[in-house]
């Protein structure tokens, strides 16, 4: 693809990646996504540690393994942050 198009990459590797953390989540497995792209002090080490190619941009590294603990989910809720129909419309 050419153009602006070419950045669609993030996207698709980002979904995916989504898709990754909950499917460790189902198999009872904590992960993290960790992201790389684009800090470079970030890409460069693991693009040599994994001997990538030039062209290939890693975006994220995920880290999976069996959680040591089991805390509580943390309650984000703040109905005050909700608009509907347009940006900063309450109700």
């Amino acid at each position: 693809m050419e153009g602006k198009g070419q950045q669609f990459w993030i996207q698709d590797c980002s979904a995916a990646t989504e898709n990754i953390l909950l499917a460790a989540h189902a198999q009872g497995l904590g992960a993290v996504w960790t992201a790389l792209y684009p800090m470079d002090e970030r890409m460069q080490p693991v693009s040599e540690a994994l001997k990538l190619p030039s062209t290939m941009i890693p975006l994220c590294t995920v880290v999976i393994g069996y959680p040591a603990e089991t805390p509580e989910p943390k309650d984000k809720w703040k109905p005050e942050n909700i608009s509907y129909n347009e940006f900063g419309q309450k109700e």
